[in-house]
């Protein structure tokens, strides 16, 4: 259970530090190739609703890749496989 924790902790660092740097590549010329990237999901960009008039319900997944987010996560992998393991 201690791994699995420190396993998502690791990976959610990596997607707050891609989300930091793909937010400093925008605002950089010579950077911008950080955000080249698509998004996938089911119910993008409306999420798909089902009205049963008692309850609604609203359906929907969503990705967000691009270039530095994906390198921020290799990263992340990595530094777990390093260190997350021992401790």
């Amino acid at each position: 259970m201690k791994r699995t924790l420190i396993f998502l902790l690791f990976l959610m660092a990596g997607l707050i530090m891609g989300a930091v740097l793909t937010r400093v590549a925008q605002q950089t010329s010579f950077l911008s190739w950080l955000c080249w990237g698509d998004a996938i999901g089911f119910g993008y960009p409306e999420a798909v609703t089902l009205n049963l008039s008692v309850i609604r319900l609203n359906l929907g997944v969503y990705v967000e890749l691009n270039v530095a987010r994906l390198i921020c996560l290799a990263a992340a992998l990595g530094a777990y496989l390093r260190w997350g393991r021992k401790l």
